[in-house]
């Protein structure tokens, strides 16, 4: 071979290499985006337990695929997110995946997610490959540690005021009804809207309390939804 031969066989391999690597940012946002997807659909359809929100956060999980051929170029890709539980160094620092932002990295106080994510692509007939597997940090900026502690200040004070007067309905309507504004205000502060209700608990002096908790308008992969926790008790 000529070496004007090599030259174009080398300029022919850089301009693959080139699209190659353009294609994969497009991939691995793509994919990322798809599980991000699927755990938004989880969080606005099913809600929250307040006495089991830590199981329920740790069985989100979220996947997204990508499998074809782009200007000759064949590719698959794929990313699995679930919870992370811990933040990784790397992760407070910044994450690369900045074509996923705002979603990308480590949020305090956030849904933060490990993505597994891999991408293969072959072009030039074979000769010309990239593949990559890689661990990153995703968020939806969900509230969970917000909505946890409002559960336990919340339900303990429905509690409190509801066992004041255990057997006398009238002034349990009252208590109950001098806590909640201060409840409500409590919450609207952490970004939640609160509702809260009573009523007999099965025995003459016991009284069952609930409280629905939403966090409307949570900035989504897929636009903005409503996360909601649900906590209830009963006075002995």
């Amino acid at each position: 071979m000529s070496a004007q031969d090599n030259l174009a066989s080398s300029a022919q391999t850089s301009q693959i290499e080139s699209r190659e690597l353009l294609l994969e940012q497009s991939l691995a946002g793509s994919v990322s985006l798809q599980a991000l997807a699927q755990v938004q659909g989880y969080l606005s359809s099913n809600p929250a337990e307040c006495s089991l929100l830590v199981q329920y956060l740790g069985s989100i999980s979220g996947s997204g695929s990508a499998l074809g051929e782009d200007s000759g170029i064949a590719y698959a890709a794929n990313a699995t997110a679930v919870e992370a539980r811990s933040a990784s160094t790397q992760a407070v620092r910044g994450d690369n995946l900045t074509v996923v932002a705002p979603f990308s990295g480590y949020l305090a106080g956030a849904l933060n997610l490990q993505a597994a994510l891999s991408v293969k692509e072959v072009g030039g007939g074979g000769s010309v490959s990239l593949e990559k597997r890689e661990i990153h940090t995703l968020n939806l900026p969900i509230k969970p540690d917000s909505a946890s502690s409002l559960c336990a200040s919340t339900l303990d004070s429905l509690a409190s005021a509801l066992s004041r007067s255990p057997c006398n309905a009238t002034l349990s309507e009252e208590a109950f009804g001098a806590a909640l504004p201060g409840l409500v205000e409590e919450a609207a502060a952490q970004g939640f809207a609160l509702t809260a209700g009573w009523g007999s608990g099965g025995t003459a002096c016991s009284a069952a309390y609930w409280v629905t908790l939403v966090e409307p308008g949570v900035a989504g992969a897929t636009g903005s939804f409503d996360w909601t926790v649900h906590g209830s008790g009963v006075t002995a």
